[in-house]
């Protein structure tokens, strides 16, 4: 009997990652949802007895999803497919229901294990079967950006659960954003730059023809609650806030960039960090006004839950970078 097979993730990279990665010989109908809202509609109908199940996405996160299928008991088996590989997501979601977690990227060989350790999967019973898949479309090669977002997005998860366990705390991961504009107009696209004072260091990185800078912002006014998060990890005489955020910026900047590199089999060095101010606006840290370079930037958010605070990840990309980085990207988008 045809298992229908739903795939929810919001990276078109993602869920075709994790279609090429089921077995070949298998009587499925595979289904995809962009969100938590779709694919919550494809199980009322039918389409998802077994749900892969991103966490991090627009309209509805995979937790909330996991909410929904408990309170309705909606017939399906979740194996959740994340970035954030947090001790605490990986509690969380099974504590809401989900049958096992699955740290991103995933690999044929990890998704058939996992799926004959359940039951679900029996090689011998399926020789002769083939997947089917609904929507064709959903395997063609996503574009540059998109793509590149999915490599963020898993690098952004490493460095989540460095800053997890250094403050153990539960750090929230929103989706992040890769838009091209110049360098002068970065502030506008930056919700945080609102006037508010914030604190700043940057790193600059390059290797493999890639160059750039990554920059840790936080609310000046947060430091002191940061600092007690972070007392007793740190050395006597070190916990100013210029000490602090320059430590936060290594652990974060390097986690993300080794990620990146992992993914991209990239090579980075990165400088020594810098503190660019203090209590100063964001566009005046980032001294933005009268510069006139393009720029890729990747925006990216951490929100600490005990007490609730955020910093901020910019990498900012020269854009004579961009060539050689949509090369590396394009490689992983032709080969998963």
């Amino acid at each position: 009997m045809t298992l229908p097979v739903l795939i929810c993730d919001d990276s078109r990279l993602a869920r075709r990652q994790m279609a090429r990665s089921l077995p070949e010989n298998w009587d499925v109908e595979i289904t995809f949802a962009e969100n938590g809202q779709e694919a919550i509609d494809m199980i009322r109908q039918g389409k998802g007895d077994l749900l892969f199940l991103d966490l991090n996405m627009p309209v509805m996160n995979g937790y909330e999803v996991l909410e929904i299928i408990r309170q309705e008991d909606l017939p399906t088996l979740v194996l959740v497919v994340s970035g954030d590989i947090q001790a605490e997501a990986r509690r969380r979601v099974m504590s809401k229901g989900a049958l096992d977690f699955i740290k991103k990227p995933v690999t044929a060989d990890q998704i058939q294990e996992l799926l004959e350790r359940y039951g679900i999967y029996d090689a011998a019973a399926n020789e002769d079967a083939h997947a089917h898949i609904v929507d064709g479309d959903t395997l063609q090669s996503p574009d540059f950006k998109e793509a590149f977002r999915e490599v963020i997005n898993v690098a952004m998860g490493q460095a989540g659960s460095h800053l997890s366990d250094l403050l153990d705390t539960f750090i929230g991961l929103p989706v992040p954003d890769v838009l091209e504009c110049a360098y002068k107009t970065l502030p506008r696209h930056l919700s945080y730059a609102d006037g508010t004072g914030m604190s700043a260091v940057s790193h600059g990185f390059s290797g493999n023809g890639i160059a750039g800078e990554g920059v840790l912002l936080m609310r000046t006014d947060q430091m002191s609650e940061l600092r007690t998060l972070v007392a007793s990890d740190l050395p006597a005489k070190a916990d100013t806030d210029a000490g602090i955020l320059t430590d936060l910026s290594e652990l974060l900047v390097g986690a993300c960039l080794k990620g990146i590199s992992q993914q991209l089999d990239l090579d980075f060095n990165h400088s020594y960090p810098a503190v660019l101010g203090h209590n100063l606006q964001c566009a005046e840290l980032l001294d933005s006004e009268h510069n006139e370079q393009d720029v890729l930037a990747v925006t990216i958010t951490y929100q600490m839950m005990h007490p609730v605070l955020e910093c901020h990840l910019l990498l900012l990309l020269t854009s004579d970078s961009i060539p050689a980085l949509t090369s590396r990207v394009q490689l992983i988008s032709a080969s998963d």
